[in-house]
């Protein structure tokens, strides 16, 4: 099965890079608005989302719609030697540095890094979390880079809160297949939201 998804995951990373810049452009910015229209996104107070990288879809302007509606705003901080990823909130201005994999970052604070290297960063209690992707199907299942940091994140949310975020995959319609491997720790999408449509996949919540 991983076989297949290391295929996969290669022939659609080579079609998103196909996209022109006015394309992820254009898609990105209809992505945001539908995504800002969702009724889940609107009375959400603390949203997670990404920085983009290599074509993915850029959700910039959400993130300035969730910092103008007074949303708390989490991004992600990856931890390379534990392979593990924290979200962190994220104010409105605020520097980003080049962290693992080349993805620009919040900075965290001297109390911050000691908790993360202590392995005890709090978990924050996302309504919402916007997740990149390289590839979807309509089902929900994900298919990512293939690190498995967002699975154990959600896995340890789980166990340590009780619930997850309402699961939001950003991506192209292009990204589509029509049925992905899925292996048990996989953790699937509620919704995907793409240039075309917002699609519900099973266990969606209202």
């Amino acid at each position: 099965m991983e076989v297949d998804k290391q295929t996969l995951r290669a022939a659609l990373r080579k079609v998103r890079r196909l996209l022109t810049q006015a394309q992820v452009r254009g898609f990105s910015a209809a992505i945001c608005r539908r995504a800002q229209e969702m009724p889940q996104f609107k009375r959400a107070s603390s949203v997670g989302l990404y920085v983009s990288i290599d074509n993915e879809v850029d959700p910039s302007s959400l993130l300035l719609a969730a910092h103008l509606s007074e949303k708390a705003v989490f991004l992600p901080v990856v931890d390379q030697q534990r392979r593990a990823i924290c979200f962190v909130q994220y104010r409105k201005n605020e520097p980003l540095v080049e962290g693992a994999f080349g993805i620009r970052e919040p900075l965290l604070s001297p109390v911050e890094k000691r908790l993360q290297e202590a392995d005890a960063l709090p978990i924050p209690p996302l309504d919402i979390l916007f997740l990149p992707l390289v590839a979807f199907d309509p089902s929900g299942c994900r298919l990512g880079y293939g690190g498995g940091y967002y699975d154990r994140l959600l896995a340890h949310q789980q166990q340590a809160l009780g619930y997850k975020p309402l699961l939001i995959g950003l991506a192209y319609h292009c990204q589509q297949v029509p049925v992905l491997p899925r292996d048990p720790h996989d953790v699937p999408m509620d919704w995907v939201v793409t240039e075309r449509e917002c699609l519900t996949c099973s266990g969606a919540e209202a």
